[in-house]
């Protein structure tokens, strides 16, 4: 005799803690990746590009020509980082090839991490070491996500 179990995959009072916790990073994330995007293009008069190159852009181009590190190395990631953080962001939120996504939001997070090494910021460093606790926690429990639009 075969017993007949009742699918609970559907209904979202039914998933997982695995799935929860899943969702919980997933947001946390997201929004964490698209506020600190946004917030690279916000000055006084709000949200704009001029003050995204002229004040985020070019203070860390000067931040980091006191290092040893090459302009043209740095040039290219501080000049893309706002539009990274704010595409990244939204396509956690949305679901979007979720896997893949994180694992760019973790290099992100070395690549940060690296910045503030030679930097010597050892506080900063900590803070994006969480966050690639974080990312990685949110890599090994992306197997459980119910709520993707593009996988």
């Amino acid at each position: 005799m075969v017993k007949k179990t009742k699918n609970r995959n559907g209904s979202f009072l039914y998933w997982s803690a695995e799935t929860w916790a899943f969702l919980t990073l997933r947001l946390f994330l997201g929004l964490r990746f698209l506020t600190a995007g946004l917030g690279k293009f916000n000055g006084d008069e709000g949200y704009s590009f001029p003050h995204y190159y002229s004040g985020f852009v070019a203070s860390q181009m000067d931040t980091f020509s006191s290092t040893n590190l090459p302009s043209f190395l740095s040039a290219p990631f501080i000049y893309s980082l706002g539009y990274l953080e704010i595409i990244l962001g939204v396509l956690l939120l949305l679901g979007i090839k979720t896997k893949y996504v994180l694992a760019l939001f973790g290099l992100t997070f070395v690549a940060l991490a690296f910045g503030l090494m030679i930097l010597s910021n050892s506080t900063g460093v900590t803070n994006i070491g969480i966050h690639v606790m974080i990312t990685a926690a949110a890599l090994y429990f992306v197997r459980h996500n119910k709520l993707e639009l593009k996988r």
